[in-house]
């Protein structure tokens, strides 16, 4: 059953399919449209926003929440959706508010309580699968056709420092034009750094992540990354917003115009250190940071508190990414380090 009804925002749905998300493609006005997602004795919904303008134009789509205790991308979507004019706009924009429901009110960090599964791993998903396997199936199936353009928006989760913020694209997937369209996404959006992807994709079962199925579907794509350690960080919020006004600008769905900011730089050669055991987590430096290669970060403790394992940075650069909470399962990243240089 399909139940619709007229809000001051415009036309707002709940839908079992997404049959009204095309629909709202068509006509100008904002719309807010909820799809249901059922698996065996389980559902969630997907809360969308479409805007559609008064011009023909791209459709960009705007994917957050992917990670439930990733806020400040959900926050800065739900407020971009709110400020969006259609009379502004040619063509239109999807915005994906949570993707993870239940990861965002359970609270978890990766992973879904509804199956214990990480959204991010899934893609392309499997219409037959789990709750997490069917919601990476609707989107690359069913939403990710409708797009030009596809945001990935990401953020530290609620467990990770992450700095500086980011944007990144896949260099090595797709044809030249491919690779041209993401690239220019990425540096559009207006972050200070930018990651070329050197991972090599042939096929969409084989993406894992959202934004690489996209682009295994020949759709321009990038990952963003702003925010982080489970808290809305308002400058955070504030870049993203920004971020989508130059993605429509570069898009050319809006007159605005932006001037890139100065001195964008390439981060390139990531490592990780991993914990080898399951433990605490004690972390001596902050993400953002300048280290030098053996240089002590942090070490993991047993449960009696006795040190396990000393992680030191594998190579000078800048300290990306750290765990900020104590615990620690074997194979988690604790640390990321990765050099930088001038986009020239």
């Amino acid at each position: 059953m399909i139940i619709v009804f007229l809000t001051c925002a415009g036309v707002q749905v709940w839908a079992e399919d997404v049959s009204d998300l095309k629909r709202a493609l068509d006509k100008q006005g904002k719309y807010h449209i909820t799809i249901t997602v059922k698996a065996v004795e389980q559902q969630t919904s997907v809360p969308i926003t479409v805007v559609t303008g008064s011009k023909p134009g791209p459709t960009l789509l705007i994917l957050a929440g992917i990670h439930g205790s990733e806020y400040a991308p959900i926050l800065a979507s739900q407020k971009f959706g709110r400020a969006l004019n259609p009379d502004a706009l040619m063509g239109s924009v999807i915005i994906v508010h949570v993707a993870n429901l239940p990861a965002y009110m359970g609270r978890t960090v990766y992973i879904s309580p509804a199956d214990g599964l990480n959204l991010n791993r899934l893609f392309p998903g499997d219409g037959q699968g789990s709750l997490s396997q069917r919601i990476a199936h609707l989107i690359t199936s069913e939403i990710f056709p409708l797009a030009d353009a596809v945001l990935d928006v990401h953020s530290g989760d609620g467990n990770e420092d992450l700095r500086p913020y980011w944007t990144g694209y896949y260099a090595k997937v797709g044809d030249a034009d491919l690779v041209r369209r993401s690239k220019a996404l990425a540096f559009a959006f207006g972050f200070q750094h930018v990651v070329p992807f050197q991972w090599e994709l042939s096929d969409v079962a084989d993406a894992i992540w959202a934004g690489s199925a996209a682009v295994a579907l020949g759709i321009p794509a990038i990952d963003v990354e702003a925010g982080g350690m489970g808290v809305v960080e308002e400058a955070a919020v504030s870049m993203l917003v920004e971020g989508f006004q130059r993605s429509l600008s570069n898009l050319g769905m809006i007159s605005d115009q932006f001037s890139p900011p100065n001195n964008q730089r390439i981060i390139y050669d990531r490592r990780s250190v991993k914990s080898p055991q399951d433990g605490s987590w004690v972390s001596l430096k902050a993400a953002g940071e300048l280290v030098t290669a053996g240089e002590l970060l942090g070490y993991v403790t047993d449960w009696h508190g006795q040190t396990v394992f000393e992680a030191r940075a594998p190579n000078d650069g800048l300290l990306m990414l750290r765990l900020s909470a104590p615990p620690v399962l074997k194979g988690e990243t604790l640390v990321v380090v990765a050099k930088t240089r001038s986009k020239i």
